[in-house]
């Protein structure tokens, strides 16, 4: 249950880095300042969101807390690394060349 619950945190810790960059895209500003400020506040979210949870399986359950660690960290790191990929190489080479 702990491993499901960790891949279930590790998911939602990721969702606002993507809200993040979404909204910066959206963004009308051209200052770099402003965009940085969506990516660094994306971050904060999502690290708070999993030190929160991590502390809270610490508190109700000790015995669980490597294997919740360990799964949310995986799925955060893994979802991050697809995303990259997918943006940064995948999605270049689908895109019409003009």
């Amino acid at each position: 249950m702990a491993i499901v619950l960790g891949a279930l945190t590790g998911a939602l810790g990721f969702l606002p880095l993507l809200l993040s960059l979404r909204l910066a895209r959206r963004s009308t500003s051209t200052e770099a300042l402003t965009i940085g400020m969506y990516g660094l506040a994306g971050v904060c979210v999502s690290f708070i969101i999993l030190v929160v949870a991590l502390v809270a399986c610490g508190i109700t359950a000790k015995a669980s807390v490597l294997p919740f660690a360990v799964s949310e960290t995986v799925v955060f790191l893994s979802a991050t690394i697809v995303f990259v990929v997918y943006k940064n190489l995948l999605a270049k080479r689908r895109a019409p060349r003009e």
